[in-house]
């Protein structure tokens, strides 16, 4: 292990240390608007830094937002700065990440009339390191247009097969599962090609259990909200198995319905994480599990990408964290309510 690559876990490690604690969630869940949380965030959190500058009494929400968001690319640049040059391939995780979720973004709001006003939380600054030029995005109107952005790039023949005929069909569950199975298979793909041994096994664990945390979600949701039949639900889980057998989750699939599901999730080798007695929704109870678990690869792990990861793991959670408070405040939600959505 290289001297640059200790460096790079023991500044994730150092950065880590500075993020949000729960009393500072506390403060924060006591502000009344918007300027309030801006004020807090840029005068005693690690967040000062990306809000140096801004006038925090006629800041604009969406614009807080935007700039918070920018945090984890900012650290993912930073971070990766640290790391040995033969392991940059791996890096691309990043961003391959960052590009996936804008293109999502952009999906998300073909039908916003107010979509301009998200300009602001395209990183734009990314775009020396990204297959395509995300600033493009901002001028994306139609399915056609996003395509036309993406030509060229891996992203156009996954997603041309999903265009609708209309934007009233457009179907973004399904795109968001094109785009997050290919993601998971270029990261195991990159994971085998610069990787080797313990540290090979490791991390293709670390990114086995997100797959079947994502199953999970999925198959959730489908029985919840879409009664789907489980051929169909089959057919969209990825077959990645770490803590509940292949038979077993098959088995949940074929007979039990949704709620017969987080009852069986809550005797399996999640129930530290799941009670139906006291669910929230299933994505906070899953992000839960990531989050322990990456905090506790942050505190013991000396595996500079594993640390990386965990770090980038921890801190898009505490992004959303911030979100859901911002928003909470922004449409007069009360406070304890908020604090039911947060996960640290």
């Amino acid at each position: 292990m290289g001297f640059t690559t200790q460096a790079m876990a023991a500044k994730a490690k150092a950065m880590y240390g500075h993020h949000l604690t729960k009393e500072n969630y506390t403060e924060l869940l006591r502000k009344k608007s918007v300027n309030e949380i801006a004020a807090y965030l840029k005068n005693e959190t690690a967040y000062q830094s990306i809000l140096q500058g801004i006038n925090d009494a006629s800041i604009h929400r969406g614009y807080l937002e935007m700039l918070i968001r920018q945090s984890f690319f900012v650290d993912f640049i930073e971070l990766i700065r640290y790391g040995e040059p033969k392991n940059h391939q791996f890096y691309q995780y990043g961003i391959l990440m960052i590009e996936i979720k804008q293109i999502l973004v952009s999906i998300r709001q073909l039908n916003d009339p107010e979509r301009e006003n998200h300009v602001a939380q395209l990183p734009l600054f990314a775009n020396k390191m990204t297959s395509f030029n995300l600033e493009k995005l901002v001028t994306v109107n139609s399915f056609d247009d996003l395509l036309e952005v993406l030509k060229d790039t891996v992203y156009e023949p996954l997603l041309k097969p999903l265009k609708p005929s209309k934007l009233d069909d457009l179907d973004f569950a399904q795109c968001e599962l094109v785009l997050k199975n290919y993601y998971y298979r270029r990261v195991n793909e990159l994971i085998e090609k610069e990787f080797k041994g313990k540290i090979k096994k490791q991390i293709k664990a670390l990114f086995d259990t997100r797959i079947e945390l994502d199953n999970i979600v999925k198959i959730y949701r489908l029985k919840k909200y879409y009664k789907s039949s489980p051929d169909d639900i089959k057919k969209v889980i990825n077959p990645t198995f770490v803590k509940i057998p292949k038979n077993t989750l098959y088995d949940w699939i074929e007979h039990k319905n949704a709620e017969e599901f987080l009852s069986a999730l809550s005797e399996s080798a999640y129930k530290s994480a799941i009670n139906n007695q006291d669910f929230v929704y299933i994505e906070y109870h899953m992000d839960g599990i990531i989050n322990n678990l990456s905090k506790h690869l942050i505190r013991f792990s000396n595996e500079p990408n594993m640390v990386l990861v965990a770090y980038l793991s921890v801190l898009e959670i505490e992004i959303q964290n911030i979100v859901d408070i911002i928003e909470g405040v922004r449409y007069h939600v009360e406070s304890e309510k908020i604090a039911r959505l947060l996960i640290y």
